[in-house]
């Protein structure tokens, strides 16, 4: 593979993983904007198969402030054996007075907003490395 080919690769990938990154940290900052925090319990795991893999995310149980019972599958994707640990346990539960269903747990990956951070972090080395690459090619 050629190395203008490596570069404009780095760069679009780097250029991708900011805009995503952006993207989820304005989207994670509106919910938490509005949402409501209340006590809740885990309750189960929803298990989605990938093309490869499979992805778990909790089933949790709450009231709502308007005090309706809510059961519903959270945002936050986790690992099977760390969320297997929390089932039955309390945890703390962020959810959108619009549509209850839309929740998740209020912990810090469940926020959403470090791992944003972090992909958009990726994607800027990712860029500059792209750049650096398409440079020095120039030159």
């Amino acid at each position: 593979m050629s190395d203008w080919l490596l570069g404009l690769i780095a760069l679009v990938l780097g250029v991708a993983l900011v805009v995503a990154g952006i993207h989820r940290y304005r989207t994670g900052r509106a919910f938490l904007a509005s949402a409501q925090r209340v006590p809740g319990m885990v309750t189960g795991i929803h298990r989605v198969e990938t093309t490869d893999s499979y992805e778990f995310f909790p089933v949790l149980r709450f009231r709502t402030l308007e005090g309706a019972e809510v059961e519903t599958v959270g945002q936050t994707r986790g690992g099977s054996y760390e969320l297997t640990r929390l089932k039955g346990t309390a945890v703390p539960v962020l959810y959108d007075p619009r549509n209850p269903r839309t929740a998740r747990m209020d912990t810090s990956s469940g926020r959403g907003l470090a791992g944003s951070l972090g992909m958009a972090a990726i994607g800027a080395v990712f860029a500059v490395l792209g750049i650096v690459m398409l440079l020095l090619m120039a030159a």
